[in-house]
């Protein structure tokens, strides 16, 4: 009898091994994608604006898993970040090059590897893709860029219309998704806020928030971008409207779009006469807005923390935050995104899981969004697709160091004008730019990228080096000369 006895304690024990074993080796995960939030913006960053955007629910992640520091992304516009976050592919491979894309059939899409190895998949949010999505038992998102309010869904589920600001109406469906899951199998959600995307539109309860304070301005506000030593810069004042008081292009600037905006998000008092102090009050106008509109986001990322926390979730869930680029926060005068320059390339990512990450690391690493699908992969323990371009950060999650192979370099293309294309290392930034010479800046003293230094002679080998490297990144991309962009003839779709 007791020999039974050991038996059946063994097989119990050996079973539940097996259930933690599985558990860990199929964690459940929720990535949170938004759109356009700048790193400068989340104050585990600690930047110029940390006692202003108070994210403490992203910031969480940060203290209890792992901060990015050097992350980019291949292509600083939404549908192709996103596309390149869910095949691990940059553009020219999906197919995705600009607005509204559609990504190639034959390109792998993680959501339905994970659905596969029998993920549960929910996606809710902004989509902004001409493909239907894939990979999703349950997918419910909304058109183009969808509204700020009463969203109105379209999906797997039929049509749905809902009243409510929409962060905190897509955060009620996936936290209903979450009450009503298979709780034998592990999850995929996947969590898409449109903010804090032009136009910042908030929650009637963030009102007051930083009401009159004057919020610090980056060093680059009033930079003359007119009369730069970067054609890019001048180039982007040609080809869009997104400077605060500055464009060459079609339609208004930030100022022309919001000197008349009411309650409570009304333009400060100023004197229109005068350039700079229009500059001052669009930038105070844009940060406020912004900053009230990400609060949003870190507090329904609050309640779905606080789910996992109360459903004993915690420690096997891996929980993403970040975004699909980087963004001007009034960077050269700019707001936007589209350039290859840090804060529109660079791009928050942070990522929390306690089975496997160190609580407070933070990373340095040349990582991209291409990264994230094979991440994703190896840590459910799937085989990731070989058209994958991305690689696996797991090892440095782990705490090794990086794979001897990793990057030396992040590849950056854009093709909607003004088209160019190049590299950022740990130190320099390289680019080329359609009928323009090679630009050059050098980041270790001139981290605010004012000065392109292409043109100095002291500058001549460090240039034969990127070039160098550039030409071994378009071979590993595997990217043809007539592909890039200044080589097309047809320019992709800007807004």
């Amino acid at each position: 009898m007791q020999s039974f006895t050991r038996i059946l304690l063994t097989l119990a024990l050996t079973l539940t091994l097996a259930s933690v074993l599985h558990s860990a080796e199929k964690p459940n995960m929720v990535v949170v994608l938004v759109d356009d939030h700048a790193f400068e913006a989340i104050s585990a960053y600690g930047t110029y604006l940390k006692e202003f955007a108070k994210t403490p629910a992203i910031d969480r992640l940060a203290k209890e898993g792992m901060r990015f520091d050097s992350f980019a992304c291949n292509n600083s516009i939404c549908s192709p970040s996103r596309a390149s976050i869910l095949t691990g592919q940059f553009s020219h491979k999906n197919g995705v090059l600009g607005l509204n894309g559609g990504i190639n059939e034959s390109s792998p899409q993680y959501p339905v590897a994970l659905q596969k190895s029998g993920y549960q998949t929910w996606l809710v949010g902004k989509w902004h893709l001409k493909n239907l999505p894939q990979g999703y038992d349950k997918h419910m998102t909304v058109k183009g860029q969808g509204k700020y309010f009463d969203p109105t869904f379209y999906g797997s589920e039929g049509t749905w219309k809902r009243k409510g600001y929409s962060t905190d109406v897509y955060t009620d469906i996936a936290i209903d998704w979450l009450e009503n899951r298979d709780r034998d199998r592990p999850f995929l959600l996947s969590l898409q806020f449109k903010a804090p995307h032009h136009d910042y539109g908030h929650a009637e309860r963030y009102n007051d928030l930083l009401d009159g304070v004057t919020i610090p301005e980056p060093p680059t506000l009033y930079e003359d971008v007119q009369s730069s030593d970067s054609n890019l810069k001048r180039d982007f004042l040609k080809y869009s409207k997104f400077h605060m008081l500055h464009a060459v292009g079609k339609g208004g600037t930030y100022y022309d779009r919001h000197v008349n905006d009411k309650a409570p998000d009304e333009m400060w008092e100023h004197d229109r006469h005068n350039d700079k102090d229009k500059i001052r009050v669009a930038y105070q106008h844009q940060l406020h807005k912004y900053i009230r509109c990400i609060a949003g986001n870190n507090d329904n990322l609050k309640r779905v923390l606080d789910y996992l926390d109360a459903e004993g979730l915690t420690d096997g869930t891996v929980v993403i935050y970040t975004s699909d680029q980087g963004y001007w926060l009034g960077q050269h005068g700019f707001y936007d995104k589209r350039l290859i320059l840090e804060s529109s390339m660079r791009m928050p990512f942070l990522i929390r899981y306690p089975t496997l990450i160190k609580p407070g690391t933070v990373n340095a690493e040349l990582c991209m969004n291409v990264d994230i699908a094979p991440t994703l992969l190896d840590l459910a323990g799937v085989e990731i697709p070989g058209a994958m371009q991305g690689q696996s950060m797991v090892p440095m999650l782990k705490g090794e160091p990086a794979p001897v192979d990793w990057r030396k370099s992040q590849f950056y293309n854009y093709w909607s004008g003004p088209e160019h294309y190049g590299i950022r290392d740990a130190r320099y930034t390289y680019l080329k730019l359609k009928d323009h010479p090679a630009e050059l800046f050098d980041r270790s003293i001139d981290p605010n990228q004012l000065d392109n230094v292409a043109a100095n002679a002291e500058y001549n080998q460090i240039i034969t080096k990127l070039e160098r490297q550039l030409r071994k990144q378009i071979a590993a991309v595997d990217i043809q000369q007539e592909q890039l962009p200044g080589n097309q003839q047809k320019r992709s779709k800007l807004e």
